[in-house]
């Protein structure tokens, strides 16, 4: 969760003046496959290292669940469209 934290904190790390400079990702990894959400990220932040600490999270999540036998819900997570920008928030627009 500490790695988890880490990537929320760079994510909201600027505030959203302009939907434009914002990008999502997936991230995580649901025992049933798929991710566990999207996250939203200015396109101002050190984008490549951003995408591999998500690149870390979701591998490490991946083989927690082979390892401990994790059973999750098999629904699958709607990719968004679009970030819009609400009071200075990144918001995922489905």
């Amino acid at each position: 969760m500490d790695l988890y934290y880490e990537i929320y904190s760079i994510a909201n790390s600027i505030p959203c003046n302009d939907a434009l400079n914002w990008s999502f990702t997936p991230y995580g990894s649901k025992a049933c496959g798929g991710p566990q959400g999207y996250i939203e990220y200015s396109n101002q932040i050190d984008v490549p290292a951003f995408l591999t600490l998500v690149e870390t999270y979701t591998q490490a999540e991946h083989d927690y669940n082979i390892e401990w036998g994790i059973i999750s819900t098999c629904d699958i997570i709607p990719q968004p469209t679009s970030v819009s920008c609400e009071n200075g928030n990144a918001v995922l627009n489905y």
